[in-house]
């Protein structure tokens, strides 16, 4: 009889394993776990601040060195892959909502000098 109990504790601990397998089942960010169905909103996020930063950048030196508003001209709007990783997955989702951010940011940059509103 003493032998039939030797394992349960084995038995225990991997039946807790499996128990909690699915719920570590997610994607670190920052030290963060990120379950999967909101991964696409989190791509689209860092995908958005990063243009928006470049874009800032970029409408900045635009608007203080007078040249037309055009940010599809920037080498950064057109590439779009600034700070992209390929564990983000789609390529093309990422450049999206890297050129809106961009475009956003770029209007405000350019905007802080007024060139446009004086046209």
């Amino acid at each position: 009889m003493r032998t039939s109990f030797r394992y349960l504790p084995l038995a225990l601990i991997a039946f807790g394993a499996l128990l909690t397998a699915p719920a570590c089942a997610g994607v670190y960010r920052g030290g963060v776990v990120v379950e999967e169905r909101d991964r696409p909103r989190d791509i689209e996020r860092i995908a958005y601040d990063n243009g928006l930063r470049d874009g800032v950048r970029a409408g900045e030196r635009d608007g203080r060195d007078r040249r037309r508003y055009e940010p599809s001209r920037i080498g950064d709007w057109r590439d779009g892959n600034n700070g992209y990783r390929r564990d983000y997955g789609d390529f093309q989702f990422y450049r999206r909502s890297y050129r809106v951010g961009f475009e956003t940011g770029y209007s405000e940059g350019y905007d802080r000098y007024g060139w446009r509103e004086r046209r």
